[in-house]
């Protein structure tokens, strides 16, 4: 085993010293300073991978990005997610080190088809370069959160660790950001840049504290045996200092993701199954689509405006006549339509949205933040935006794989007899269900914030279906 770790530096120390003779040679000096702290977070690795994961977990949420031309990478936690990587193809080759069981769960085939699904599109892409970097991000996003994850959360304390660790790193970001609307005198017109370079902005801040407020909850709240006066208390800030976030960051789709959570939950006290919510789901999409006319008809005379008052707030959010928020998704959904009809398979390309959708937009559909640039953000939906970018089948393949994380949670949960168990599943599923409807309007998953926890919560799933599962044969 020493031996092993001894083999494992070298790797490491010759991998970082060839990258320091090559940035020494581009001049890029102050990265070449950085290589001896590389080489012990190597260190590091070698010895307790999961204490980086907290790490991770803990500057993630404060993280901000160093830009390097056109490109730039979040410090500290990307590089270190980079490493993840490296370790995770090294050690692959070593006998007995993935649980072959893992590959048998249906989570863990619906997470490799929807990544390999986007390496198809990277490749077959309109701009191969911005679609690897986005593939690149994804990939070490994927084994650090889910694959090194459910490893390392077979131990319910780790998952307890890792989402406490992101919860009060991202109470650092909640105290600067309430900070700054305390300067401006909480105006909501500008609490959309406060959380800025932390968080890019108001929509994103949300939607990360909504799932971080509604796990915190349930560890609150949830009868447990298992649970410490310490956890209990940490919890508490956590949620307090959360729900704080969530009403101040005035975002509409974060109110309204909390309101179709505990409606979920409601559904999980009434033992709901899987397949009649799914059943339910698809009459629901199928009248939406034959009645869309009449729908449409009714909302187009909403002329309810934001940041009047929360009610306002919320019957905006079916306001498309004179709300530029909502006029411009849907502009930005008619031009990818537009887009999808041109490459219905492969897509434009994963990331490449962007920056190819200002041609399929139309003059009468453009509103005043209308950007012919792609300096203005994407499709603002987690749904529309792998299908215009991967194809149907990139569409068919996140929604497999939100589909079997719901199904996946939803059996542990009813299933288990571990009081434990049952308690970090419900936690997991509300957490990311509210993130699930968040996706409808935002799409968040290219940003290391929210897809750090969304895959760790994946691989967090799987863990405890694999423990619930173990148990049973026991």
């Amino acid at each position: 085993m020493q031996r092993l770790a001894i083999n494992r530096f070298y790797y490491f120390g010759s991998f970082l010293f060839f990258i320091a003779i090559y940035l020494a040679y581009q001049q890029v000096y102050f990265i070449v300073l950085a290589i001896p702290a590389l080489l012990l977070v190597a260190c590091l690795l070698l010895l307790s991978l999961d204490k980086i994961l907290l790490i991770i977990a803990f500057c993630t949420p404060f993280s901000i990005k160093i830009l390097f031309g056109d490109s730039g990478i979040n410090i500290i936690n990307e590089p270190l997610m980079l490493i993840m990587l490296m370790v995770f193809f090294i050690k692959i080759f070593e006998k007995n080190f993935l649980d072959k069981t893992l590959f048998k769960q249906p989570l863990t085939l619906a997470v490799l088809f929807n990544l390999g699904w986007l390496l198809l599109t990277t490749i077959s892409s309109s701009m191969p370069f911005i679609s690897f970097k986005f593939f690149l991000a994804r990939l070490w996003c994927v084994v650090t959160g889910f694959f090194w994850g459910s490893m390392l959360f077979k131990n319910p304390k780790k998952i307890k660790a890792f989402l406490l660790a992101f919860g009060l790193g991202l109470t650092v970001v909640v105290f600067y950001t309430t900070f700054n609307h305390y300067r401006i005198g909480f105006n909501p017109d500008d609490g959309n840049k406060v959380m800025k370079p932390l968080m890019d902005d108001h929509t994103i801040y949300g939607a990360v504290c909504s799932i971080i407020l509604l796990y915190s909850l349930v560890i609150l709240i949830y009868s447990n045996a298992n649970q410490t006066f310490l956890e209990k208390t940490a919890a508490f800030f956590i949620v307090f200092c959360t729900s704080v976030a969530v009403i101040l960051s005035y975002s509409r789709a974060a109110w309204l993701s909390l309101i179709f959570a505990i409606l979920f939950y409601v559904l999980l006290l009434l033992k709901v199954n899987f397949r009649t919510l799914l059943i339910s789901i698809l009459l629901i999409f199928t009248l939406a689509f034959i009645y869309h006319d009449d729908i449409y008809q009714r909302i187009r005379f909403n002329k309810a405006a934001s940041g009047k008052t929360l009610a306002n707030d919320i019957k905006s959010v079916s306001n498309i006549r004179n709300d530029d928020s909502n006029v411009e998704r849907l502009n930005r959904w008619e031009a990818g339509w537009r887009m999808f009809k041109e490459k219905p398979f492969f897509g434009f390309g994963p990331a490449t949205y962007q920056f190819k959708y200002s041609p399929y937009q139309r003059a009468h559909e453009m509103t005043s933040i209308s950007s012919t640039t792609g300096t203005m953000g994407s499709i603002h939906s987690e749904y529309f935006g792998p299908l215009v970018e991967s194809g149907i089948i990139g569409l068919l393949s996140t929604l497999l794989l939100f589909g079997v994380f719901i199904k996946t949670a939803m059996q542990t949960y009813y299933q288990t007899k571990n009081t434990e168990i049952k308690m970090l599943s419900l936690a997991i599923l509300l957490g990311l269900m509210s993130y699930f409807f968040h996706g409808l309007m935002n799409n968040f998953l290219d940003q290391d914030k929210a897809a750090v926890i969304f895959w760790a919560m994946l691989g967090m799933c799987v863990s405890l279906n694999m423990k619930y599962k173990a148990e049973i044969i026991q």
